[in-house]
């Protein structure tokens, strides 16, 4: 599920399987939306700053921001992708039990994934929270601005998205492999980002108390994004049907089976979730942190 939203994630993310994916609604980027800009009350005589630039202004404060927590999410999900991704992706593609998965895990191998892992997240997970904390600021439809996040995402990483699952399965990378899947892949992540944009808002409107602080902000996002990752799910099984190998592919009705669906797509979205409220939590303190060094570095 990585590859999203793992992806797993989220990573990502969304998870090499695609979870980015993915794999991928930010604590600090998005949980906060911006007010509205309004003409500002000046004396006469006094020129009011554009309202274009504040836009562009507020636009790149969320950017440098969600790329913050993203690169924070990129790190904890890539080393809990290293040992968790291959299970995932063995249960998704190889439609194998969970036991049975966790059986072939070889940890020297996940230790060498981790490279893998991190590489990849510190591409694609920044690059996601930074694309969508932009969206979050534009007057339009949450549907339309989740939409666009999803195809922008994708089309852009698909390739680092495919490498990441080929090297998770020991499977030989080629031209082929890295733009395999294209549209169920595209499909899942639209889907992902519209339901990620659309829980934020309603976990905003339901629970306000809590975006005022950094563990408050973390904990909503948690829901949204796991949710948002179940909702897409149907298109990452997609996605994984395509994944297969053609000499061992399995026929329709024997890959689809409902508890090996639930199987990955419940590890995938909480891998993704708890990765990039993690970040979420770390951000803010963070960013204080490097605030108060370039203080005392331009002090001195």
């Amino acid at each position: 599920m990585q590859s999203r939203h793992l992806a797993l994630f989220a990573l990502l993310a969304a998870p090499a399987t695609g979870f980015s994916p993915v794999a991928p609604a930010k604590a600090h980027a998005s949980m906060v939306r911006a007010p509205l800009l309004r003409p500002a009350t000046v004396a006469r005589g006094v020129t009011a700053a554009k309202p274009a630039q504040m836009v562009a202004g507020g636009i790149g404060a969320r950017v440098v921001q969600g790329a913050t927590q993203g690169a924070v999410g990129a790190v904890v999900a890539a080393a809990l992708s290293a040992f968790t991704e291959p299970v995932v992706n063995r249960i998704l593609v190889q439609r194998i039990s969970v036991m049975q998965s966790i059986k072939e895990m070889d940890v020297e191998k996940s230790k060498q994934f981790f490279k893998t892992t991190l590489t990849t997240n510190f591409l694609k997970f920044p690059l996601f929270e930074a694309l969508n904390a932009a969206m979050m600021v534009l007057p339009a439809p949450d549907a339309f601005k989740g939409a666009i996040t999803g195809l922008v995402f994708t089309t852009a990483t698909l390739p680092i998205t495919n490498y990441r699952f080929c090297k998770s399965m020991d499977m030989e990378v080629n031209k082929a492999a890295l733009f395999k899947a294209y549209l169920p892949t595209v499909g899942r992540d639209i889907v992902y980002g519209i339901s990620r944009n659309k829980l934020n808002t309603a976990m905003r409107a339901a629970f306000p108390a809590l975006l005022l602080s950094s563990p408050g902000r973390a904990a909503l996002l948690f829901p949204v994004v796991c949710g948002a990752c179940i909702i897409s799910s149907p298109g990452n099984e997609l996605r994984g049907y395509y994944l297969q190998p053609k000499e061992k592919r399995l026929g329709m009705k024997a890959f689809f089976k409902p508890v090996n669906y639930a199987r990955s797509t419940f590890a995938g979205a909480l891998i993704m979730a708890i990765s990039l409220s993690i970040g979420a939590a770390v951000t803010g303190p963070l960013q204080v942190m490097l605030s108060a060094l370039k203080a005392l570095a331009l002090g001195a």
